[in-house]
């Protein structure tokens, strides 16, 4: 964890990135997969700043220019060790968390309410905005399918429309708001819904 929370400081506050870049880097340069799989040479054959030069040469071909090994316990340090910390827990992988609503900005803006808290508390906080970015994308109706217990299969079955036009709406590749009021109704009435809610 005190490489991955050098690394961010360092990356940071000492090479000049923007957090969400240097991230982006990090994660590019497989030195995130590396860690995800407990290589101990990234675990603990690199140091921070060895880390940040890795990310660098990988992604940019070149190494920042001087970073002296100092560190702050910073924000970003603080953001880095609480990313090792969740990623290890959970064994969600780096990119899965910084997609699904914990990018590294919120978790940074996180330091003031919680770096003095126990770490589980962050993994609480960090597990629920996950959870919430997750919930959001999905469908309407996909929510009420599952509610009934029923597969696209069988829904598509039960309802007369077709298995290609449930997964389109399902995935979001049509919009359900667009579609005809003979195939909602169907739908509606397969599912016990009230108009408007898929």
């Amino acid at each position: 964890m005190e490489n991955l929370a050098t690394m961010m400081d360092c990356g940071i506050n000492q090479c000049g990135f923007p957090p969400r870049l240097f991230y982006r880097m990090f994660l590019t340069s497989g030195v995130a997969g590396q860690i995800e799989k407990c290589n101990p040479r990234y675990l603990a054959g690199f140091s921070g700043p060895e880390l940040v030069s890795l990310v660098t040469e990988i992604t940019m071909g070149e190494s920042p220019a001087a970073i002296d090994g100092t560190f702050t316990i910073s924000p970003e340090y603080w953001a880095g060790w609480v990313l090792a910390y969740y990623q290890w827990k959970t064994g969600k992988p780096f990119r899965f968390i910084e997609e699904n609503g914990l990018h590294i900005e919120k978790v940074i803006a996180l330091y003031h309410p919680l770096h003095e808290a126990d770490l589980d508390k962050f993994a609480n906080v960090a597990d629920k905005i996950i959870a919430e970015t997750v919930n959001a994308s999905i469908s309407p109706l996909k929510k009420a399918r599952e509610r009934c217990g029923l597969t696209q299969e069988e829904l598509a079955r039960i309802s007369g429309i077709s298995l290609r036009m449930i997964r389109a709406y399902e995935q979001k590749a049509q919009d359900m708001s667009k579609a005809n009021f003979r195939t909602v109704s169907r739908l509606e009435s397969v599912l016990h819904t009230d108009f408007g809610e898929i």
